[in-house]
C-alpha cells in the first residue's frame, strides 16, 4: 500500500511540475500592439514553423481560417512579412488554459515569438517567455 501511495504522490508531483502556469497581466491595447511594432524579421522557413505551430494548436481550441475569407473562431494569414509576432483575429475569448497551451507550443520554438489576438471581444497576447497580457476594458 505504501508503494502505491508514494507512486501516486510522485506522479502527481511530476504532473504539476510540468504544467505551465501563467499570470494574467492587464495592460492597455497600445501595450499589446507595441509587440507588433517591436517584432523582428525572421526567415520564411522559421515563420512557417511558427505559423503552423500556432495554427495547429488553435485548431484544437476551435475553428481556424487562413486568410479571413470565412467565419471562424480564429483567423490569420501566412502571406504576411515573416516576423516574430503573429496577429490572429479571434472571435472568442482567449482563456488562461488556452494561453498556457499555446505557451507550451511556443516554447518548443528556438527563438522568442509572440501571438497577438485581436478581435471584437478583446485584445490579448501570449509571449514565448511566459507572459499573458489582456486588455483592460
Amino acid at each position: 500500500m505504501t508503494w502505491a501511495a508514494s507512486t501516486a504522490v510522485l506522479a502527481a508531483f511530476f504532473f504539476w511540475a510540468n504544467v505551465t502556469r501563467m499570470k494574467t497581466e492587464l495592460v492597455s491595447d497600445e501595450e499589446i500592439h507595441a509587440f507588433t511594432e517591436t517584432s523582428h524579421t525572421i526567415s520564411e522557413d522559421e515563420f512557417d514553423v511558427f505559423y503552423n505551430a500556432v495554427r495547429d494548436y488553435l485548431e484544437t481550441q476551435g475553428s481556424f481560417c487562413e486568410g479571413g475569407l470565412e467565419e471562424a473562431d480564429f483567423s490569420s494569414s501566412r502571406w504576411v512579412d515573416p516576423v516574430s509576432t503573429l496577429t490572429v483575429v479571434s472571435s472568442v475569448t482567449v482563456t488562461q488554459s488556452m494561453a498556457e497551451g499555446l505557451l507550451r507550443e511556443l516554447m518548443k520554438l528556438k527563438k522568442p515569438h509572440v501571438v497577438v489576438f485581436d478581435g471584437g471581444i478583446e485584445t490579448s497576447c501570449v509571449t514565448s517567455d511566459g507572459r499573458f497580457l489582456k486588455s483592460q476594458h
